[in-house]
């Protein structure tokens, strides 16, 4: 039939409402593009676009031009045999010869297949995807520049980013931290394994940086041309808080627009729609990505940099991810990696209609002979299909032969 569910189509809680505190399935989570996730979980690949099902569950109507007539025609071989679709889109007419079962099992696939494009939706948007999107590469370095941002906003990006270091990083194979200063601060000289112990190091290193260090005009692209002069790593993530100066901006554009390998910048909390629309610019320059995080809420109960134990039962990233509470900003757009899910989703959604449109319409008997026929009754249907076609040539013939001189 086509159809292959992974564990996620096949639980049994997948129509109720998941609790924080229940783990992602795996089929939800890989660090990959929403294309490259699709080409393992989209409809087609696994048989379920509506025109797969119904070449499953029937067959395509034949129209044939007759030259006699100058017109296509429509066969009637199967008419009254066959109950009918018509598809809206394109027109096209389809005898449908399964049984009741089988179109059951389709609607149960389309089912399995809308909660985990829903899963995967909620997953990409939530937690440390919300900001910086899903990490791709496996050798990073991430750009720190907080800007002159106040002390509870400051709190608060660092819990977004020990939330990053804590559900992305740890899952990568290096990187590394770097934060803007007029004289830079750099977590390791370059981009080292990725373990428990050195992502325990790097988030205790980020809450203990200065507030407010001394920065100057050309703080940022050093920075960034310090982070892109490490060969190891095979992207720069650049996170930058608030708004800064238009001559920082076109000193960045001047110094790292050639950069070798791709800058993906992160905006959280830009107030000024022209630091987004630059950042847009950055990434696009350099081959990378762009994402936006704004209208943060909630700062009470500020956490600190260490993690709480397994028997607390709750995690420092799903504590954090309760105040980070914001979505992306207007003119951001809408991000591709979202839209390629939701895409997919509503071509689900409409199929399932179409499928229970078909099991409506049928007042078959689920079992027995209904609107599915034997192999006899098949090899009798075949065989009247020939001797139309060959009736067809016949009479064709003796047309041409009545009207020759």
């Amino acid at each position: 039939t086509g159809c292959s569910l992974p564990n996620a189509w096949v639980s049994k809680q997948r129509k109720e409402k998941r609790p924080k505190s229940t783990l992602w399935d795996l089929d939800v989570q890989p660090l990959i593009s929403s294309s490259q996730w699709l080409q393992r979980h989209g409809l087609k690949r696994n048989k379920l676009s509506l025109s797969q099902i119904l070449s499953q569950i029937g067959f395509q109507h034949r129209e044939d031009y007759v030259s006699t007539l100058g017109k296509f025609v429509a066969s009637r071989y199967a008419d009254g045999l066959f109950p009918q679709y018509l598809r809206a889109q394109d027109g096209r007419v389809y005898n449908l010869t399964a049984k009741k079962e089988l179109i059951l099992h389709f609607v149960d696939c389309l089912t399995g297949t809308i909660e985990l494009y829903k899963q995967r939706m909620e997953w990409v948007t939530s937690e440390s995807r919300q900001i910086f999107g899903v990490i791709l590469e496996s050798c990073i370095t991430i750009v720190l520049d907080f800007g002159t941002v106040c002390r509870t906003e400051y709190d608060l990006c660092r819990d977004a980013l020990s939330m990053v270091l804590s559900q992305q990083v740890t899952q990568l194979a290096k990187f590394n931290l770097i934060r803007t200063a007029q004289d830079l601060v750099k977590w390791q000289q370059k981009a080292v394994p990725v373990s428990e112990y050195s992502v325990e190091s790097a988030v205790k290193w980020l809450w203990k940086l200065d507030h407010m260090p001394p920065i100057s005009s050309t703080s940022s692209t050093e920075a960034l041309l310090e982070a892109i002069s490490d060969k190891t790593v095979e992207a720069v993530y650049y996170f930058t808080v608030g708004d800064f100066p238009k001559d920082m901006k076109q000193l960045l554009l001047q110094k790292v627009s050639n950069s070798p390998y791709p800058i993906h910048t992160v905006s959280f909390n830009a107030k000024e729609e022209e630091t987004i629309l630059f950042l847009k610019e950055l990434s696009q320059l350099t081959s990378g990505r762009f994402h936006a995080f704004a209208e943060r809420t909630d700062y009470t109960d500020i956490i600190g940099p260490i993690p709480k134990s397994e028997e607390d039962g709750e995690s420092l990233a799903t504590q954090n991810s309760r105040k980070l509470k914001g979505k992306v900003p207007l003119v951001a757009g809408v991000r591709e990696d979202v839209f390629l899910i939701w895409k997919e989703l509503e071509e689900a959604r409409n199929a399932l209609i179409q499928l229970q449109n078909i099991l409506s319409e049928s007042d078959q008997p689920i079992s027995g002979k209904g609107i599915v026929y034997s192999s006899f009754q098949k090899d009798i249907i075949v065989f009247m299909i020939h001797l139309f076609h060959l009736w067809a040539i016949l009479i064709n013939c003796q047309l041409k032969d009545d009207f020759s001189f």
